[in-house]
């Protein structure tokens, strides 16, 4: 493959996923050319963030990046994942899911970490930082998603002896995220934040789809909705039909739901005045094709939504 190609490949990507993997290559080598002073910087840490006050860092940690092997695994969720996210809910939302991922997972690991202190000092020590923030997101909106299954459960190896059911996922994720490398503590808190996140917890802190094109439209955003890669929340939804399908009960069938119908099925606080200014408007996807805006006004005289098909 070509350098031209990859630069066509790297641009094709929809912006946020995009922009969040080149931060990641950045941020490694920013760390080799500082020794280390930058992801002492940004890295999150109960310490650093409880008893020194730098609160900063619950959001700073999306930069932390502790090597290039966590940059090319992070690189390839981003482009495989995350890219089908970003085009079914559009760029500002998923830069607004990424930053609440983080944050949250940070601000719960840390809460955690004093409860935990008396029994675990090690946990508030200055030694102990946190995962790097875009696998703590990850892990938020994975759990988020997991609880939107539709099936009854998970057939663990393909086995029905193995049979998780769904109510059961939260306690399944966080044993792999265990696996995956990730402290206990927070990987409980990641999937505590998700399973929050899942049952209306954050809405008050979610912005409707009106608000979110109030902002597309301010000046201060023109120059980075007209990039190439931009997804409006127009031009946003999901490419499938709205009707559940029967849920594949595998792992594989699972994981499927979590990379294609992601948020196909989610309930975003959304007002009235949000349905209208969507309705029947339609907007450039970050693969370049169009897509009708999901308002009140889209299906009317609309042909009706095609089956999903993985990219």
């Amino acid at each position: 493959m070509s350098a031209q190609d990859l630069r066509e490949r790297f641009f094709a990507t929809p912006l946020v996923t995009r922009s969040l993997a080149a931060s990641a290559w950045a941020s490694v080598v920013l760390n080799v050319v500082t020794a280390g002073a930058f992801d002492d910087l940004v890295c999150a840490s109960p310490h650093d963030i409880v008893r020194r006050g730098q609160v900063w860092r619950l959001v700073t940690s999306v930069l932390y990046v502790p090597g290039v092997i966590s940059a090319l695994f992070l690189s390839f969720i981003l482009y495989r994942v995350c890219s089908g996210w970003e085009r079914e809910r559009g760029s500002l939302r998923m830069a607004h899911y990424f930053l609440l991922g983080v944050v949250g997972a940070n601000a719960a690991t840390a809460l955690l970490a004093v409860l935990l202190a008396p029994f675990a000092p090690s946990l508030m020590a200055h030694t102990y930082v946190c995962a790097p923030g875009l696998q703590s997101a990850l892990f938020v909106l994975c759990a988020r998603i997991a609880l939107g299954y539709p099936g009854p459960g998970v057939n663990l190896f393909g086995r029905s002896d193995l049979f998780v059911a769904a109510k059961r996922i939260p306690l399944l994720l966080f044993a792999a995220f265990v696996v995956f490398g990730a402290h206990p503590v927070e990987a409980a808190a990641a999937v505590g934040v998700g399973v929050l996140w899942a049952r209306g917890g954050l809405r008050s802190v979610t912005p409707s789809d009106a608000r979110l094109q109030q902002l597309e439209r301010a000046r201060a955003l023109r120059r980075v909705v007209a990039a190439r890669g931009y997804v409006s929340c127009a031009a946003a939804g999901p490419t499938m039909p709205l009707a559940r399908a029967p849920a594949d009960p595998t792992a594989r069938g699972f994981l499927q739901h979590v990379r294609e119908h992601a948020f196909a099925f989610e309930d975003e606080p959304a007002s009235d005045a949000s349905r209208g200014n969507a309705g029947g408007r339609e907007g450039t996807r970050g693969d370049g094709s169009r897509r009708l805006g999901r308002g009140a006004d889209a299906g009317a005289g609309a042909p009706p939504p095609r089956p999903f098909a993985p990219e």
